[in-house]
């Protein structure tokens, strides 16, 4: 058996849920992890995490932002510092603060520690959209 948890300090989005795979927004790339994967920890980078339930066709979308991964023989331990599944979305806030996120890093009096969490929030901005674009297009054939 090979399960996924997905939880984050405020709510736990997937508890023991048996799965085929895991796909990761890993700091240093993509994850792509499947049963049978070594043992690793990484760090998540803001982006789109994706996981296929056992024997299902349709692949989850949850955007994460920061946290941890950790796969082990059983499955896979994601703690992520924020997670949004497709339904916690609202296109026209994402699209409204990408639209601010990139108004403010205009501003050429920004402190390093503020041009780092503009971008870090029009990354998660971004994630969003691209997650609601990306929903069509992940049913297997």
């Amino acid at each position: 058996m090979f399960v996924l948890n997905l939880v984050t300090p405020e709510k736990k989005l997937v508890t023991e849920l048996e799965v085929d795979e895991v796909i990761v927004p890993a700091h240093k790339g993509q994850l792509d992890i499947l049963p049978g994967h070594a043992p690793l920890m990484t760090t998540l980078a803001t982006g789109i995490l994706k996981y296929r339930a056992k024997g299902g066709t349709e692949l989850q979308t949850v955007v994460v932002s920061w946290g941890y991964c950790e796969v082990h023989p059983d499955g896979v331990v994601i703690l992520a510092e924020i997670a949004e599944s497709l339904e916690e979305i609202d296109h026209e806030r994402a699209q409204a603060q990408v639209k601010k996120a990139k108004q403010a890093l205009l501003d050429p009096l920004l402190e390093s520690d503020q041009i780092e969490m503009f971008q870090h929030k029009l990354e998660r901005a971004q994630a969003r959209l691209e997650a609601l674009g990306a929903q069509e297009k992940d049913t297997l054939h």
